[in-house]
């Protein structure tokens, strides 16, 4: 996936095709959004977009710099939803083809995503980056052949592609091939294309063949291409390691760290090299970093492996998601949290995941249509019917609020009738605080301290109430 995601908008934003002939103020409008997405002003490019199809609901080319915006914006399944408009009125749209691709691929649909390469390559054969992607994609599917292919065709198209030869090099390094990979990187070489991934890969070659020297000239050439080329650094620094040259290493592993921290190779080869020079209480640092690391890709690989075994299973994807929301990746947690709804659509839990995170990124109305599909589905889903009291009483809509907060403390008052435990007590009490009932709020949660005195949630709830009271 190297360069799916750093590579999808180079040589695009200014060149969408049309599919019919717009009016002259419709395009003055798509010139302005495109103006706006350029600068990073979304909600003015969204704006004018619009405006261009309010003019001209065909206009193929608005519809996929809204999908190109909804993309940057994160929102993937509105940027799908803008791009499949833009195809159904012109499939010869490259732009909104090749991101196609790019979000399928993301989301694991290589096969799906290789019809939309290929359509994009065909629309325009010379982006490098198309044919990249491409081979990704084959290689997803285990199509090893279809991807060496790829590349050399985009060689036999642009002999001096370094894109091509690294493309190459790399499959065939993959493989184990090794005197294949470095003919085809000194090719390129030869070729006097200044990359340093090139130089770089050819000198990974050359450690795992032994031949140091060889490795160290080509990393430091690398480097002398691209003095900022840490891939390049971080070799060198294990060239060094490898020779018993621990301080080298240590002082190039640390010019690393400040840009790639997380990496678990390189703190583990930290720790181990300052071990070697004698720097125990560093050592131990990074070994703890290292290991922080290691716990962390073993929790993703359990959840990975547990929904290869069982896909149609919704923990696994649940799993995964609370992972990746707790580690500061909130789009993939979304992806996988959609993904457990898909199985299972009666799960609340996700749907009240999948609405903090939009909560979290003041897309307050999104989280509504969340909460509203959550009750749809489960009408006695009393924590969806609070949070959308909440959200309505936010937005300045006290009818729906009132509405929605009636029906949570119905449900909430049955539950702790039937139930009188903490957690029915704090969610009957939160509600009557929604609701502004204080005296109600704080005699259930003094209830709830009685069944849990220790309980943080109904101490905090009735801090709340009592400020609320002052206010």
């Amino acid at each position: 996936m190297r360069h799916l995601l750093l590579t999808a908008f180079i040589l695009f934003c200014s060149s969408f095709m049309v599919s019919a002939q717009p009016s002259e103020l419709s395009r003055w409008h798509y010139q302005q959004a495109m103006a706006f997405a350029s600068d990073q002003h979304f909600a003015d490019a969204l704006r004018e977009y619009r405006a261009a199809l309010a003019l001209d609901a065909n206009f193929a080319a608005a519809h996929s710099g809204i999908g190109s915006v909804y993309w940057k914006m994160g929102q993937v399944d509105d940027a799908i939803d803008a791009y499949e408009k833009a195809l159904a009125l012109n499939d010869n749209l490259q732009q909104a083809q090749a991101m196609m691709g790019v979000i399928l691929s993301t989301r694991g649909q290589n096969e799906k995503a290789i019809t939309h390469y290929k359509k994009a390559i065909d629309i325009n054969p010379k982006l490098g980056w198309l044919y990249s992607n491409l081979a990704e994609a084959f290689l997803a599917e285990n199509q090893v052949a279809q991807a060496i292919s790829v590349h050399q065709k985009l060689i036999e198209l642009n002999p001096k592609s370094p894109r091509g030869y690294l493309g190459l090099g790399n499959l065939y390094h993959a493989q184990f091939k090794f005197d294949f990979a470095l003919e085809t990187y000194t090719q390129a070489i030869e070729l006097k294309l200044q990359s340093p991934e090139i130089y770089c890969n050819r000198g990974i070659v050359y450690t795992k063949q032994g031949q140091y020297d060889r490795a160290i000239a080509d990393f430091q050439q690398a480097l002398t291409i691209d003095t900022n080329y840490t891939p390049a650094r971080f070799e060198l620094g294990f060239v060094c390691q490898q020779t018993g040259a621990y301080a080298k290493a240590v002082r190039e592993y640390e010019r690393v760290l400040p840009h790639r921290s997380g990496d678990l190779a390189l703190h583990h080869n930290l720790a181990r090299c300052y071990f070697r020079i004698g720097q125990v209480d560093a050592a131990a640092q990074q070994h703890e970093i290292a290991q922080q690391i290691r716990e962390l890709q073993d929790a993703l690989n359990a959840a990975r492996q547990k929904i290869r075994e069982n896909p149609d299973d919704p923990n696994g994807y649940m799993a995964l998601a609370k992972i990746y929301a707790n580690h500061g990746q909130p789009q993939k947690a979304f992806e996988q949290y959609k993904a457990a709804i898909l199985k299972d659509a009666s799960l609340m839990e996700a749907y009240d995941k999948i609405a903090a995170l939009y909560i979290q990124n003041q897309q307050h109305s999104k989280a509504v249509t969340v909460y509203k599909t959550a009750v749809g589905v489960n009408s006695g889903y009393t924590k969806g019917h609070l949070m959308l009291g909440l959200l309505y009483q936010q937005s300045n809509q006290p009818k729906e609020s009132a509405h929605h907060l009636e029906i949570a403390c119905q449900l909430a008052e049955k539950a702790t009738e039937t139930t009188s435990n903490v957690q029915n007590l704090n969610m009957l009490g939160a509600i009557y605080l929604a609701m502004k009932a204080y005296n109600q709020a704080e005699t259930t949660f003094q209830q709830a301290l009685k069944v849990a005195p220790d309980n943080k949630q109904a101490q905090e709830y009735l801090h709340q109430v009592r400020q609320a009271r002052k206010e």
